[in-house]
């Protein structure tokens, strides 16, 4: 018999547990993943997770087997309605009847979230467990983002680098040349079928961003003008981003009328050469599904190994 209780700390234990058996899981499926303990790691951050009474614990016969837990209440979420966000270490089920202990303890959550006029609502899944993607697929959540990973030294691009075209690692004194790139970058997200709607930047907020970052850029360009760049930086958007070899692309563009010439591709090269000498395997990157450039892009070179979900549920009443 299935019992519910609200998440505690003294069940961070066993709660990691089963996060690190659905890691496990996905890495068989995706040996690019970091074979790391995450244990330690797992646990400050279920720790540090704020006690909101927004989670919820599954147990049968007094052993636990699945949890959820939530980030929120956060403002404006996605839009104009409040929400909660549940990260890759947020929730773990056992294997066995997964599809089912999932939506048991969604919907022990989501009468939470609702309570509080959580509207808006995201969790974060691995890719290869179809279980708990279809668990959230049948209770009307869809696809958002989408979390891949390459190895540097499989990269291998057969482009032939044109001598017009110079390949280099920038400094923060040369934003100037990013910022008109980056605000093309905002125009192009804020158009169908993407709608995502950013403020556009000036070269003060570039370099701060850049600087609170850590970011690096590399970039391509000829005689006369940057033509595109690739924007990387230690850590990405959950918990396996976080390791000394891996590094992250967080932001990319090329000017439209040199795509499909196997520029983006060779400056991904030249960059993977340099992060190789530098002691870096692997290289994350994450992007909207639903921006149809980037989604054919990135999955040509890296494979996806987390869905991020989101559901908007109706408000009327």
């Amino acid at each position: 018999m299935y019992k519910l209780k609200d998440f505690k700390e003294k069940y961070i234990e066993e709660t990691v547990e089963l996060s690190l058996k659905e890691y496990s899981e996905e890495r068989e499926k995706t040996d690019e993943l970091p074979h790391n303990d995450y244990r330690e790691k797992l646990y400050k951050l279920l720790k540090n997770m704020p006690d909101n009474n927004l989670g919820a614990v599954l147990f049968d016969n007094d052993k636990i087997k699945g949890y959820i837990k939530s980030y929120g209440p956060i403002d404006n979420f996605f839009g104009n309605s409040n929400g909660v966000f549940v990260p890759l270490h947020g929730h773990g089920v056992v294997k066995d009847n997964r599809e089912y202990l999932y939506s048991l303890l969604y919907q022990h959550a989501a009468k939470k979230w609702y309570e509080k006029k959580l509207y808006s609502q995201a969790i974060t899944l691995y890719r290869n467990n179809l279980d708990s993607i279809k668990s959230f697929f049948q209770n009307g959540f869809g696809l958002r983002c989408v979390d891949a990973i390459s190895n540097i030294d499989n990269f291998k691009i057969k482009n032939k680098k044109s001598e017009k075209y110079e390949y280099k690692e920038l400094s923060y004194k040369d934003l100037d040349k990013i910022e008109p790139l980056k605000n093309k970058l905002i125009n192009h997200l804020g158009k169908s079928p993407t709608f995502l709607i950013y403020e556009k930047f000036s070269l003060k907020k570039l370099v701060e961003q850049s600087k609170k970052r850590k970011s690096r850029y590399f970039a391509i360009s000829d005689n006369k003008r940057v033509l595109g760049y690739l924007e990387i930086k230690d850590t990405g958007e959950n918990f396996t981003t976080v390791d000394e070899k891996t590094i992250n692309i967080c932001g990319a563009y090329l000017l439209s009328a040199y795509r499909g010439n196997g520029l983006l591709e060779n400056l991904l090269s030249y960059m993977f050469d340099k992060l190789a000498k530098e002691g870096f395997e692997r290289c994350g990157v994450d992007f909207e599904s639903f921006n149809p450039t980037a989604f054919r892009f990135w999955l040509k070179y890296f494979k996806p190994y987390t869905y991020s979900l989101t559901r908007r549920v109706d408000e009327k009443n």
